[in-house]
């Protein structure tokens, strides 16, 4: 189903329409729009579902091959640079034009709905698939982009390591960087002033301090 519901996550099918619209939004596009696949369907491939223009080729051999030559690690990496450098809560994500479009007022294309993230189904147009999600999700993908952005520049995505270390796409499936983190446990840096530092608060003083929150308050272990 293309419905948005479970929570305020990502549906499959929300996630796969921004792979789609990545695609189709390179230059020369990995794949063509949905109204480009519109003017290319014959009358044997006319259909329209609820009053919604559904049209496009059925065969495949009709399509117009692409003349984009990046690989498939280029895509990646520019996938995640993508979507972590986008305005994703004033834009309209539209398949059906092959590229983000500033977002409509509420009630454009027959009563869809805006939100933090606007991506509209490419056939029911008035339709957000990602309706239900919430500004702290898109703000958590737009973080998780732009982290998995700066691995892939790194020499680790593109060589594999001689030392027997994750590379490649495993990197970009660890919770931190296993070079400082052989216990592979899930690490957050906790940035504290140095000693002598300004501010009127003793540097041990401030330590103990957030040590007591992080492991009696939030229950987190904490290691120097």
């Amino acid at each position: 189903g293309n419905r948005a519901g479970g929570g305020p996550l990502l549906t499959n099918y929300a996630l796969t329409l921004l792979v789609v619209l990545f695609l189709q939004s390179r230059s020369p596009p990995v794949l063509p729009s949905l109204r480009r696949l519109r003017a290319l369907a014959g009358p044997q491939d006319r259909a329209q579902v609820g009053g919604w223009d559904c049209s496009f080729p059925r065969d495949a051999a009709e399509l117009e091959p692409s003349g984009n030559t990046q690989s498939a690690a280029s895509l990646l990496a520019e996938f995640f640079s993508y979507f972590g450098t986008l305005d994703l809560g004033g834009l309209l994500l539209s398949p059906l034009e092959g590229r983000p479009l500033p977002r409509p007022p509420p009630g454009a294309f027959g009563g869809l709905r805006p939100g933090p993230l606007t991506l509209q189904d490419p056939f029911e147009l008035s339709h957000n698939v990602a309706a239900n999600v919430t500004p702290r999700t898109v703000s958590r993908f737009v973080r998780c982009c732009r982290d998995a952005a700066r691995l892939c520049r790194g020499p680790e995505f593109l060589q594999k390591s001689r030392r027997g270390r994750p590379w490649g796409v495993m990197r970009l499936l660890l919770p931190a960087d296993p070079g400082g983190n052989p216990g592979g446990k899930f690490l957050i840096p906790v940035p504290l002033p140095p000693p002598g530092g300004s501010g009127g608060v003793p540097h041990r003083a401030a330590c103990a301090a957030v040590g007591f929150v992080l492991a009696e308050v939030l229950r987190c272990g904490c290691e120097p």
